[in-house]
């Protein structure tokens, strides 16, 4: 039998009755409008959090797993909030903020929560890596404490 996935470069659309071949990954994408717990399962997702004031838990940590969050809207009470699964799988990284073009708030020991604050402002984003025991943080705003680490 043959492998369509490796052999076709004609796809469905096209009318000939194979599968696409497929050149890359397309990262599933998961739109989050009331609090949610997300899973191991889902890493590598693109969470849209497409409404004010909702918490997501990350699933507990594991090496490789990775989530990309993106503020879909601008909130002005904005308090979207990403929480550990455990207390003890801190959060290490940092804001950059576009507006003063500086650093804001760091992860550190002891923080077990990520919030949008109400500064925030859509597309906003923060990107997280597990390494199995602590989350890594690269989280991007255009406004200076948009973006907070928490207890």
């Amino acid at each position: 039998m043959a492998n369509y996935l490796s052999v076709s470069t004609k796809s469905v659309e096209q009318g000939q009755g194979r599968l696409p071949k497929l050149r890359g990954q397309i990262a599933p994408t998961k739109v989050v409008i009331a609090d949610a717990t997300l899973y191991d399962y889902e890493s590598g997702s693109v969470i849209l959090l497409g409404a004010n004031g909702i918490d997501v838990t990350l699933p507990a940590a594991a090496a490789g797993l990775n989530f990309t969050f993106i503020l879909t809207a601008n909130y002005d009470t904005a308090v979207c909030t990403i929480i550990q699964a455990a207390a003890t799988e801190d959060f290490w990284g940092h804001h950059f903020d576009a507006t003063t073009g500086g650093s804001g708030d760091s992860g550190a020991a002891s923080n077990t929560k990520i919030t949008f604050t109400s500064t925030s402002l859509k597309g906003d984003r923060v990107e997280l890596i597990s390494d199995g025991t602590v989350w890594y943080v690269k989280a991007s705003g255009r406004a200076d404490s948009s973006i907070t680490f928490d207890n």
